[in-house]
């Protein structure tokens, strides 16, 4: 239990320094203790960051009735944008 609680301290902060595994990791936590809600805002901001594997858990979300068409819709596009950013700046 200690080390759970020192490995979600350990990704809150890297969450919060902008670290896109991180909040990632973040909204997996939430999923362990149920909290689907906070689980795909955590993956939608770290979608919005290029993360693909936040897109993929939200449509996971919205297919099982949890998340929202909306939410997984503004992921795609959040993601979308950031890869298009990442792509203009080579």
């Amino acid at each position: 239990q200690a080390d759970k609680e020192k490995s979600a301290e350990f990704y809150k902060r890297a969450a919060m320094q902008g670290h896109v595994d991180g909040r990632h990791n973040l909204g997996c936590d939430e999923v362990q203790k149920g909290n689907y809600g906070r689980a795909v805002r955590h993956w939608l901001i770290s979608a919005k960051m290029g993360h693909e594997g936040s897109v993929e858990n939200i449509k996971k979300m919205f297919v099982a009735g949890v998340g929202t068409k909306d939410q997984y819709m503004e992921a795609l596009r959040g993601h979308q944008a950031a890869v298009e950013e990442m792509k203009s700046h080579d």
